[in-house]
């Protein structure tokens, strides 16, 4: 492992500490958008954790996090972001599918990505040109995406889908014809299953996703022998663009082969829908 890497590893670990902690118990939940975009106690204290070591460890390195308002003032050197509790929902019901996400930018290009799951005790891990990685119960794994090329009979990792949460999309998605769908909570944790071989597609449904919920499991993926994650038009994500959030949706899977082929469909439909 890299320096860089070392630290995000030792940060995530201790950020688990906080949401452990926290877990379960009777939380203070605000609101940043909507019912459907909550934050806790748990996000704040794990962000304020990670942006401290991070800010120790590399001085002059620029962070952005999904909790906090700061924005990098260029990504033209080294950018950490990092999403201190991804399924926040989840954790407030109670269940243990969150997960802690820190990945590095150089340059404006994808470095380094690590996903910690702490209530599994397990963790994905990669770095450009060295492959990535999962640890589960102390056994490391090296990662190997399947070599799925079409929809007919694949895996689409899904959400746990709320009362209320009502997206025009997932009925587009229902349409394109997968064998079965996989439901995980944490975005990195679902398209680890990609980069693990065990499912082939993601879809990400959700307008207010960001830099945070992505950077780190696209290195993953793509050190898997994985597809880079697109929009849902197939355009590469671009992370030195000014917004944080994408306001896009975005895919992955495993290769680009069965991506394009989810693209073209979606597009198809989308024509005789107008869905999204």
């Amino acid at each position: 492992m890299s320096p860089e890497l070392q630290v995000a590893l030792q940060l995530a670990i201790q950020a688990g500490e906080v949401l452990r902690k926290h877990h379960r118990t009777k939380l203070v939940i605000d609101y940043k958008k909507d019912e459907f975009d909550p934050v806790s106690v748990a996000d704040r204290e794990s962000d304020t954790l990670l942006r401290a070591g991070i800010a120790a460890a590399f001085p002059d390195d620029e962070i952005l996090s999904e909790e906090s308002p700061l924005l990098p003032e260029s990504y033209a050197g080294r950018v950490w972001i990092i999403d201190p509790l991804d399924d926040t929902k989840g954790y407030i019901r109670g269940e243990n599918t969150s997960g802690i996400m820190i990945g590095l930018l150089e340059a404006g290009k994808p470095k380094m990505g690590l996903v910690y799951l702490p209530f599994r005790n397990e963790y994905y891990y990669g770095e450009v040109g060295k492959g990535s990685y999962v640890s589960r119960l102390g056994t490391v794994e090296k990662l190997q995406v399947p070599s799925t090329t079409q929809i007919e009979g694949s895996r689409l990792v899904g959400r746990h889908v709320l009362a209320g949460d009502v997206r025009p999309i997932d009925e587009v998605v229902d349409e394109l014809g997968f064998g079965s769908t996989i439901v995980e909570g944490c975005i990195g944790a679902k398209i680890g299953l990609i980069a693990e071989g065990k499912a082939d597609a993601f879809i990400h449904t959700n307008l207010k996703a960001g830099k945070w919920d992505t950077l780190a499991s696209e290195v993953i993926l793509s050190e898997a022998g994985g597809a880079s994650l697109v929009d849902i038009d197939g355009k590469p994500l671009d992370y030195t663009k000014s917004e944080s959030g994408w306001n896009r949706y975005f895919m992955a899977a495993a290769t680009p082969e069965l991506l394009a082929k989810i693209t073209i469909k979606l597009g198809e439909i989308n024509e005789q829908t107008h869905s999204f």
